[in-house]
């Protein structure tokens, strides 16, 4: 029986010390706090993209408003819609790289609403002197890891969509700079 007593206390013995325990919770605790290191990378990256693609809609905006054109690499000008372009680029080529087809320029119906015509929103265009007008930037911002991403729906993209609506100035076409 004594033999029984001692086998038993050999085998609860180990788990009476609390060696490997502090091992155990730093790894917890480093789980739990690299979690949230990442979370908070992740929404940064998002917010910088967010905040970068309206800061370069309002440059583009500044540029449509008041009927600038610009010139391309070459020297050779821009029509207004592609100068809208240009700048929408320039702006946010820091931190990223918008598809010049994600950039749409059309003008607004009288209810401030986008027109019920596909193709007008398609179709880039400037419009005239004091024409209401909208300009819209889509960018499918890619996540680090699934761990936000998967907050916003499957996958391990989410599509950004920055907009303004401007009214253009009382400026004479092909008088740009």
């Amino acid at each position: 029986m004594n033999s029984l007593i001692r086998s038993f206390r050999k085998l609860v013995s180990p788990c009476q010390t609390e060696s490997g325990i502090s091992t155990v919770e730093v790894g917890a605790t480093m789980l739990v706090f690299l979690i949230a290191l990442l979370a908070v990378a992740e929404m940064g990256w998002f917010f910088v993209h967010q905040n970068t693609l309206t800061s370069a809609v309002r440059e583009g905006i500044r540029i449509g408003t008041v009927g600038a054109t610009s010139v391309d690499g070459n020297g050779n000008a821009l029509s207004r819609e592609n100068s809208i372009k240009q700048a929408i680029q320039q702006s946010a080529s820091a931190v990223m790289d918008i598809d010049p087809s994600q950039i749409f320029i059309f003008p607004v119906d009288a209810d401030w609403t986008d027109p019920d015509d596909p193709a007008v929103v398609a179709t880039a265009s400037a419009g005239g002197a004091g024409a209401f007008m909208r300009v819209r930037v889509n960018f499918t911002h890619q996540f680090f890891t699934q761990l936000i991403g998967g907050l916003f729906g499957p996958g391990d993209s989410i599509v950004m969509s920055s907009e303004g609506t401007y009214r253009n100035e009382n400026f004479i076409l092909g008088g740009g700079s």
